[in-house]
């Protein structure tokens, strides 16, 4: 099997219809893929459209890849996705976000570079939807790299990538061997395995096309007030900076750039502290 789309899924009946949807229309053969929905304690009724979704493909007669239900007591995001990695079975695996959806028809693109280059992360752009107002726009990614395959330093160095996990996919033997994990019980997780899955890359690279829709809600949890954010983001600062610091070959201007990753995740935490009225 080629590929395994993750999806999380907690209270997203409204959009997780529209998810599936978009993961069956990339052009994929059946036979290449797999969706692991992972039900973490949903207390809406996602898993009942999801039922409903599943049972009219079945009633179509239309050949589809397995959709493999993973149910689990409410843990969060992070150890959603990490139930899903584990049974994935594809040699790629892809983790989006299930009130967000895909662009048509590019799951077959970026495979066929992904394994003829034996990238360990292949990443792409994105849209930023405003779906009150009806809008799309392209999200601008500088990359100095020219999207050639290159080592993890040199990809962050002159790739700006958004620090999120659905931006890439990523070879699934390359995230057992270094044992990348989502670091569970925290907000902004994407910040903590985003950077450490990109330097320890060995063959990674920028395909320019936005591929992502990412959609922009008032009440999203990365809008949200919450105590809370402060004390994880402050957290991830100092995971980074041991990162940054064990890794005791790497060149001082790679050094620089998890120090200013450190350095404005700080002021982010230092922000939502003063937002939340607790300065």
């Amino acid at each position: 099997m080629r590929l395994s789309f993750i999806l999380p899924i907690y209270n997203v009946s409204k959009w997780l219809g529209r998810c599936i949807a978009s993961i069956r229309n990339q052009g994929l053969p059946p036979s290449d893929y797999e969706i692991i929905a992972v039900n973490d304690g949903s207390t809406d009724d996602s898993m009942q459209v999801l039922e409903e979704f599943m049972a009219r493909e079945a009633q179509s007669g239309v050949d589809t890849a397995p959709i493999v239900i993973v149910n689990q007591p409410n843990r969060g995001l992070s150890a959603a996705r990490n139930a899903g990695f584990k049974k994935a079975k594809g040699n790629y695996v892809w983790w989006i976000d299930s009130d967000d959806t895909l662009e048509a028809c590019f799951a077959p693109r970026l495979l066929e570079r992904a394994e003829k280059e034996r990238l360990d992360v292949l990443c792409f752009g994105l849209n930023l939807v405003d779906e009150e107002a009806g809008t799309s726009s392209k999200f601008g990614i500088t990359d100095k790299t020219n999207g050639r395959t290159v080592k993890g330093e040199e990809f962050m160095l002159n790739c700006q990538m958004p620090a999120a996990a659905w931006a890439a996919i990523y070879r699934r033997g390359f995230v057992e061997r270094y044992g990348l994990k989502f670091y569970e019980g925290i907000f902004h997780e994407d910040q903590e395995f985003t950077p450490r899955a990109y330097f320890l890359a060995r063959r990674i690279a920028f395909e320019d096309v936005a591929v992502y829709n990412f959609y922009q809600r008032e009440n999203s949890i990365l809008k949200s007030k919450n105590p809370k954010k402060t004390q994880d983001l402050l957290l991830i600062c100092q995971r980074l900076w041991d990162f940054a610091m064990e890794q005791t070959q790497i060149e001082s201007a790679i050094r620089y750039t998890f120090v200013n990753r450190v350095s404005f995740l700080f002021s982010q935490a230092l922000s939502n502290l003063c937002r939340c009225g607790l300065n």
